[in-house]
């Protein structure tokens, strides 16, 4: 009865903590597997987690996988989204196997002097635009489309009405994106708190960064 009294008292004061400022930076090789330098350190309220992937456990090695759900929901109880999905699937890319994130297909587009980010998780596909100075407005720049897939499963065919003409529904380089209606991906609308503000982006040789600082509305 103790510990189990200890685990809440516990975990609703990591969610208490959350509520100060999210701090961001990430790094991430998009082209190529580099463990040793790839990172996602995060700090919000007290809490300074610096973390990479760990090869021995085959996680991430300060659990954020796990850790991060102190921000990424508003409470332990209501598990409402505070941050758009698809950030926070992309700053969890550092702290995972290659395996796991090669089924993701990550993609960094340049144009102009904007990035456009995409991936696909479990039959979602995410879209993340940045500005023509590079910085992510999570109200404006992040968008989604489910059920891109047939199942809800790390691989898994395109479903027929995504692919491109003469296209292999297993390639997922041959999903059509002019024929996916994106909507936008943000906050849980009833959440109790949601972060706001900007992350800059930067793509140089195939490495991606994401840096900033998030408050809360």
């Amino acid at each position: 009865m103790k510990k189990a009294w200890f685990f809440s008292l516990f975990f609703a004061a990591a969610f208490a903590l959350s509520a100060e400022e999210l701090i961001i930076d990430m790094r991430y090789n998009v082209l190529r597997s580099e463990p040793s330098r790839d990172y996602l350190n995060w700090t919000s309220g007290n809490r300074r987690i610096q973390d990479s992937y760990d090869a021995v456990t085959g996680a991430s090695a300060a659990r954020s996988t796990r850790e991060f759900d102190s921000v990424w929901y508003d409470t332990a109880a209501s598990r409402r989204y505070t941050l758009p999905q698809g950030i926070r699937h992309l700053l969890l890319f550092p702290v995972a196997s290659r395996r796991t994130t090669d089924d993701f297909h990550l993609t960094v587009q340049e144009e102009g002097q904007k990035l456009r980010i995409r991936f696909i998780v479990y039959g979602t596909v995410y879209q993340i635009q940045t500005d023509d100075n590079k910085k992510i407005d999570l109200r404006t720049g992040c968008f989604l489309a489910e059920n891109i897939t047939e199942r809800y499963a790390p691989v898994s065919p395109l479903r027929a009405r995504y692919v491109k003409p003469g296209g292999n529904a297993n390639d997922i380089n041959a999903l059509d994106w002019d024929k996916i209606n994106l909507v936008p991906d943000t906050a849980a609308p009833n959440a109790s708190r949601k972060y706001t503000g900007l992350l800059t982006a930067g793509y140089s040789g195939g490495v991606l960064t994401i840096k900033g600082v998030l408050t809360v509305l």
